[in-house]
């Protein structure tokens, strides 16, 4: 064989072997990054191709030894090939330089190298994960085939390499086996968050999302309406009393206490007074056995117990014993889609902006929702959660209808009882100072 000949069998060779170091490196990204429950799912409905694909992503250590055992080989060879037949063809080419034969022919075999390692690296790694990485499961359907036939060949190499791992990852403490570490939740709300930035997902879908990771950790006590929200009947009241409150608040079920309001002895069903085959005459003669929940029950715990008593309502009970206030099934969904309203709510929002830096809060309000919508931050410390309880803190006393006391709350910022339902704070009007007042008052 001629000298041409042989240089353009040695590149073909070098050629070929770069390509092979290409098609294990884009396996490599390919299957490692393809979504198993999405090739399970074309398992099942027949195809071979993710049948094996299934095989690789399970046996990631046996995988992983196959790839590493072909990248190995194919550069090994790729070496051997430039360096026997590439760099003594430098030497030649540069004998005429004033330098000794061994030199040269060291630093021709280094120049090779390097050159190599260029192409290899280029084109046999970069290039085709890039590749990898955008198709990840097209690529990953194409190779399994081939990838799970060099296994079945290199099976012992790949065995050695399998159990050598394994155990110098024992020797470090490491666990061994193919189980892949746990995924959290965190995990998921931050490919969620992810998702959401690369527009995977919308607004209401990612805060959907991030309610149903929360709702695990809700106890009853942050989702129930309190007792003093709780529209109550007692058990001997008059049957046309209880029909009259249930027409003119619209509610469909109705807690009924005897004597006082904590104790609560039974829930009233207003379909259950539309059936005019039962004669009643108080409330007792036709309510129905209540659940009893604490505060710190989890609202999943909840949701699981009306699902299985089939029922839509429970009362919540403090530490004490006595009412804390009611939960239904509506207060649990709220709590993950957002509020639930049909065309007989006549609710008033927690916050009303009435103009720019004028608000009307609900007393109910979260104080970490008031700073928010106001962006300050409240000096309080003192046992309460809402708007109200921190104007009663401030004021040191029970307000009256009309009071008309203004409290600083900081930022420029003040407030007043805007209106009171019995000894309940239920509006707050809050405003900013104008500058000039500001200074006048200091």
């Amino acid at each position: 064989m001629d000298s041409d000949s042989s240089l353009f069998l040695s590149i073909a060779i070098l050629l070929v072997l770069i390509a092979t170091n290409a098609f294990f490196a884009m396996s490599e990204i390919a299957v490692i990054s393809v979504n198993e429950a999405k090739v399970q799912k074309l398992a099942d409905g027949g195809s071979k191709a993710a049948g094996k694909l299934l095989f690789l992503t399970r046996t990631p250590s046996n995988f992983l030894s196959t790839i590493q055992v072909g990248i190995t080989l194919s550069g090994f060879l790729a070496s051997a090939v430039a360096a026997d037949n590439f760099a003594g063809m430098l030497a030649d080419a540069l004998s005429f330089l004033p330098v000794d034969r061994g030199i040269l022919q060291g630093g021709s075999l280094v120049l090779i190298t390097l050159l190599l390692s260029y192409f290899t690296i280029v084109f046999g790694e970069l290039v085709p994960k890039r590749i990898a990485m955008r198709r990840a499961q097209a690529v990953a359907l194409r190779v399994a085939g081939v990838i799970s036939l060099f296994y079945r060949i290199a099976r012992p190499f790949v065995w050695l390499l399998a159990q050598s791992t394994n155990g110098i990852l024992r020797l470090l403490g490491q666990k061994s086996g193919e189980d892949e570490e746990e995924i959290t939740p965190e995990d998921v709300l931050l490919m969620v968050e992810t998702g959401a930035k690369k527009g995977v997902f919308d607004g209401d879908e990612k805060e959907l999302i991030e309610n149903i990771f929360a709702f695990d950790d809700k106890t009853v006590g942050e989702v129930m309406t309190h007792r003093t929200d709780v529209s109550m009947v007692e058990d001997s009241d008059d049957i046309a009393a209880v029909k009259e409150l249930a027409r003119r608040e619209g509610y469909s079920r109705i807690p009924v206490y005897h004597e006082t309001a904590d104790d609560v002895v039974g829930i009233l069903y207003v379909k259950d007074l539309l059936d005019d085959s039962k004669q009643v005459e108080k409330a007792a003669d036709c309510m129905r056995a209540p659940i009893y929940v604490p505060e710190s029950m989890l609202c999943s715990k909840l949701l699981r117990t009306f699902q299985k008593e089939k029922v839509h309502m429970a009362i919540v009970v403090d530490e004490y014993g006595g009412t804390a206030g009611i939960v239904t099934m509506e207060d649990l969904l709220e709590d993950i889609v957002g509020d639930i309203a049909d065309e007989y709510d006549r609710e008033e929002a927690d916050c009303q902006e009435l103009a720019p830096g004028r608000y009307l809060f609900a007393g109910s309000i979260e104080l970490e929702e008031v700073e928010e919508i106001l962006g300050i931050a409240l000096d309080y410390g003192g046992e309460y959660d809402t708007l109200a309880g921190l104007l009663i803190e401030e004021l040191g006393y029970i307000p009256q209808q009309g009071d008309a006391t203004v409290l600083p709350l900081g930022g420029g910022y003040c407030a007043r009882v805007a209106r009171m339902e019995e000894r309940r704070i239920d509006r707050v009007l809050v405003w900013k100072e104008e500058p000039q007042a500001q200074a006048a008052a200091e």
